[in-house]
């Protein structure tokens, strides 16, 4: 006799979000992890690292309920959809970097700390993860309760953990060092709740990961490159 998986609900897949948010307030470099490796680039391997570990749960979760899922782990993972939301989403992903450049520098700059490769590598991964946790996993399974508005629901919801996963770093810095640049702070939460609304509409409109991560990954690059 088979055994049905159960559907996961609303308060289920909640609390899975509270959890990676959890998660990674544990694993986050915040900490200082990274300076206790012995090897060379310890921060970046510690970032390599935590995200894999960070993920896993949620690449579990998508494979377990594929079926209830409105995206399933074929069509979430299926190739990249070059559609109007996607180029429109890219185009500013590259274009704001640039602007906020001579709004900052004055002009043209690249930032003389950055490891480009590793930064590329760390961008991709961060990218993937976080777009497969709050998008491949939150938003895709609360669209697919199947509720009234469940669809504005899931944005709301997933976005709000997206923003929720920048606290950490800095609460962390204030309990360990005293400082807390609140600036930099509230900037992160604005761009998490606009690019977690982006993420929200590029996999609904794409049905497909690879555009926010895509997208997710430019735009990083491109501020760390030309703003810092």
């Amino acid at each position: 006799m088979l055994i049905q998986k159960k559907k996961p609900g609303f308060q289920t897949i909640l609390l899975s979000l509270c959890g990676f948010v959890l998660l990674w307030a544990v694993v986050t470099d915040a900490w200082g992890y990274s300076s206790h490796l012995a090897f060379g680039h310890g921060d970046y391997i510690y970032a390599y690292l935590s995200r894999l570990i960070w993920v896993a749960p949620a690449l579990w979760l998508i494979l377990r309920h594929g079926s209830f899922l409105r995206l399933g782990r074929e069509t979430l993972f299926s190739w990249p959809v070059f559609n109007r939301s996607f180029a429109i989403v890219l185009a500013v992903s590259v274009l704001f970097p640039l602007i906020e450049m001579f709004v900052v520098h004055g002009g043209f700059w690249l930032n003389p700390s950055v490891n480009l490769p590793l930064e590329i590598v760390k961008f991709i991964l961060v990218g993937f993860v976080e777009e497969t946790v709050f998008r491949g996993w939150g938003y895709n399974a609360l669209s697919s309760l199947g509720e009234t508005a469940a669809d504005r629901k899931a944005v709301i919801c997933s976005t709000a953990f997206f923003i929720l996963l920048h606290w950490p770093a800095y609460f962390i810095r204030l309990c360990r060092l005293g400082t807390m640049d609140y600036q930099a702070w509230l900037g992160q939460c604005l761009a998490a709740a606009i690019w977690g609304v982006i993420g929200c509409l590029l996999l609904k409109k794409g049905k497909t990961l690879w555009n926010p991560i895509i997208a997710h990954t430019v735009y990083d690059i491109l501020i760390i490159l030309f703003v810092g």
